[in-house]
């Protein structure tokens, strides 16, 4: 059954330095009482676009969905501030208070838009308390690196990604005046930015930077391989109300950087696993009812066992698979729970479908009122 439209409102909500954040509002035709706000952060390169079939989804469970172009990305300029992990979660921040003043929150972040959910809860923890749940995809302790595991292959891949930024860094003009030349098919081509904001949405994934010159791409890389997170104190409070989720496969973020992470945090616990998806499935909607699921040759799959009574969400269950609709069902689980419930849940993972790699779902759910 296909999910209600909803109707998508642009906003421009004006940053500490006066740039124009791009904020895209998705209000549900039957908006659930007590649901809480999903705030959905998208990574680098990308636009808001990322989350259009999954605002379809949550709008229609009932659920107010916002989301934006990050700055230097898709309708927002870079503006003239420093372009660093806790400038963008300052840009969050500024847009909670003018889109989502009130009201219990979920905040999903993947990547990019993870660090900054972390740098936002360390930063602003006045907001914890209004935080009913964080979803991370994607998640690193560390700031980014070139080399995404070990072995030959990665090593390549790691030299080829070094000699790009270096050139990037020291000779941004040259690499502009390549990709003006690109077609504008290309998603790394560079045009001029538009005079007037367009007033239908977030502009297509694949237009995330091509509005951006090199040299602020080179400052946000800079940014992302120096970033270092202070403690995990703000992520521990939130205890079972924290998802992480990676996948074995990643070449971007490896899910052996989530894991320390996942380490650091004492009031979460992991089961053993081994996913196979990759960072860019993590961008990924869930199929819908009548596609048939993708399958790949092998995999070694089974029930996750049963998660103890505790926290909601208590383990991370994301060690085996990741799949940003794994993400928006934990979200919206979270969302749409009662404030007024006990922490006590009976939550178990199951994959849809037997050997194949979609999305891990939660079957059952049980809640004890206090």
């Amino acid at each position: 059954m296909p999910n209600p439209p909803s109707a998508t409102e642009v906003l421009s909500v004006p940053a500490a330095d006066g740039t124009r954040l791009s904020v895209y509002r998705d209000t549900p035709v039957r908006p659930r009482p007590g649901g809480a706000t999903v705030v959905l952060v998208h990574g680098a390169s990308v636009t808001a676009d990322l989350w259009r079939l999954h605002a379809r989804h949550l709008t229609g469970l009932g659920l107010t969905v916002v989301r934006y172009d990050q700055r230097a990305h898709g309708h927002t300029p870079r503006g003239q501030a420093p372009l660093t992990i806790r400038q963008l979660a300052d840009d969050l921040h500024q847009i909670l208070c003018a889109v989502a003043p009130t009201g219990p929150l979920v905040l999903t972040g993947h990547s990019l838009g993870a660090l900054v959910l972390q740098e936002l809860a360390a930063q602003h923890p006045q907001l914890l308390p209004r935080i009913r749940g964080m979803v991370l995809l994607s998640a690193t302790a560390h700031g980014a690196s070139v080399l995404p595991g070990r072995g030959p292959r990665a090593l390549l891949l790691a030299a080829g990604r070094s000699l790009f930024a270096l050139t990037c860094t020291h000779a941004p003009q040259a690499v502009d005046r390549v990709r003006r030349l690109l077609p504008d098919t290309h998603r790394y081509t560079l045009t001029p930015r538009p005079s007037t904001r367009p007033d239908h949405g977030p502009s297509p994934c694949r237009h995330g930077v091509r509005h951006t010159p090199t040299a602020a791409l080179a400052d946000l890389w800079q940014c992302l391989r120096r970033y270092q997170p202070g403690d995990a104190t703000a992520l521990n409070q939130f205890g079972g109300r924290l998802l992480l989720m990676a996948g074995a496969d990643d070449r971007h973020i490896p899910a052996a950087r989530t894991r320390q992470l996942a380490e650091r945090l004492t009031a979460a616990r992991r089961p053993p696993g081994d996913p196979p998806p990759r960072h860019a499935r993590a961008a990924r909607p869930p199929p819908r009812a009548h596609q048939r699921p993708h399958r790949p040759p092998r995999r070694r799959a089974g029930p996750l066992p049963s998660s103890p009574p505790g926290p909601i969400i208590s383990e991370l269950p994301a060690f085996r698979a990741i799949s940003l609709g794994a993400g928006i069902q934990s979200s919206a689980m979270l969302a749409l729970s009662a404030p007024a419930c006990s922490r006590r849940s009976t939550t178990q993972f199951s994959p849809t479908r037997a050997g194949n790699r979609e999305p891990f779902t939660p079957i059952s759910t049980g809640w004890s009122e206090k």
